[in-house]
């Protein structure tokens, strides 16, 4: 990778840096001057000058110091703003992981009212056969309307879901729930259909 696409540092990364490579040359001009001889004029003079650059670097280091306190500072607000967002989503998830459970515990239970009227069809076919007698067709009847009236609830029930997913958008549930309601208007209607017929006969 070229210099060019080289990713910048960070205001952080660059103020730490700096403070260190000034640092570095304070302790460095530090050490020279605490071995510096003091034993002749020229050794006063280039120690004193050692001690005016050590002022002004101190000076500097402060600056520095201070610029990296900044970064600091805006990089705290920064995650501060984050771990409030992430805060924010996770309640978010955690409602939305709610409404997902409740749609699918009636999914659930929808299913299991197909699945008992799946069985009282079949009860029902068969009683339709054994069906001779006055008596047994006008029982058959009744059994035909109490299964017809909740084959129509269930459908509700699956409509009722599927609005209540779509206003939640759940597309999925919503899906599952309306194949479901389809399904229970065509049995129940091909139920109408051999009823007549049986009536007929």
């Amino acid at each position: 990778m070229s210099k060019r696409d080289k990713p910048q540092d960070s205001e952080l990364v660059t103020a730490a840096r700096s403070l260190d490579e000034a640092l570095e040359r304070f302790e460095a001009l530090a050490g020279q001057l605490e071995q510096a001889p003091l034993q002749s004029e020229k050794h006063l003079e280039r120690a004193s000058a050692a001690l005016k650059s050590l002022a002004d670097m101190d000076e500097d280091l402060r600056l520095r110091v201070g610029a990296l306190v900044s970064a600091i500072s805006r990089v705290r607000d920064r995650q501060q703003a984050q771990a409030e967002a992430v805060h924010q989503r996770a309640q978010a998830l955690q409602a939305r992981t709610e409404v997902f459970k409740d749609l699918l515990v009636r999914y659930g239970a929808l299913g299991q009212s197909a699945g008992e009227l799946n069985v009282r069809m079949q009860e029902f076919a068969q009683q339709r056969q054994q069906a001779a007698t006055p008596e047994s067709k006008v029982a058959l009847g009744e059994a035909f309307q109490a299964l017809q009236a909740r084959m129509t609830e269930v459908a509700d029930e699956a409509q009722a879901l599927m609005r209540s997913a779509e206003e939640s958008d759940f597309g999925d549930i919503a899906r599952q729930a309306d194949s479901l309601r389809q399904q229970l208007l065509s049995a129940r209607n091909k139920m109408t259909l051999l009823q007549k017929s049986f009536e007929a006969s």
